[in-house]
């Protein structure tokens, strides 16, 4: 019961974090939170069986303070680039970053002058500008903003139990 992920929601219907199913069912018996949608297993004990939930929501608001800083990381950069070359849209090579105005040149490391390339982009490209190369970039580079489903996507169990998440986290695409 511990290894299965419950989104807990704010009073206001946000996604908060995860927990476990245990302390998922301790809110719920305690009062603290309600069952919002149910998962496929069950729970029993002696004296009572119920649904285990998928999703709870708490019963009084939590203030926390808004996110909207990202990380600057190679892995987020890739990230926010799909994991996909920026210059020419290869996926599942071998990928790195690249500053499109070379820091030779005074170029920043910043989110909108850093993008994913692949080696052999990276390398055609070297310490020039993309326009002297005759390169282009598919899109334009900036600051992402945080997605609290990006997080929900990485949990172990998000492929199991995101069809009952879907409707409460943002932007969370749909499998194909």
């Amino acid at each position: 019961m511990d290894e299965i992920a419950v989104l807990v929601l704010n009073y206001t219907f946000e996604p908060l974090h995860f927990t476990n199913g245990r302390r998922a069912i301790t809110l719920l018996l305690s009062g603290k939170a309600e069952a919002v949608e149910a998962s496929a297993r069950v729970v029993r004990s002696p004296s009572r069986s119920f649904s285990l939930p998928a999703v709870i929501r708490l019963a009084v608001f939590i203030r926390k303070p808004v996110l909207d800083r990202v990380a600057f990381n190679k892995k987020n950069i890739l990230r926010r680039d799909g994991f996909t070359c920026q210059y020419c849209n290869r996926r599942g090579e071998r990928l790195t970053v690249d500053h499109i105005v070379p820091r030779s040149r005074g170029g920043q490391t910043a989110w909108t002058n850093v993008v994913a390339a692949c080696l052999r982009c990276n390398l055609k490209k070297g310490n020039r500008l993309p326009d002297e190369v005759g390169m282009r970039l598919t899109r334009e580079p900036v600051h992402p903003k945080f997605l609290f489903s990006t997080l929900m996507l990485r949990h172990p169990h998000a492929h199991s139990l995101l069809d009952s998440w879907r409707k409460y986290l943002v932007a969370v695409p749909t499998s194909s």
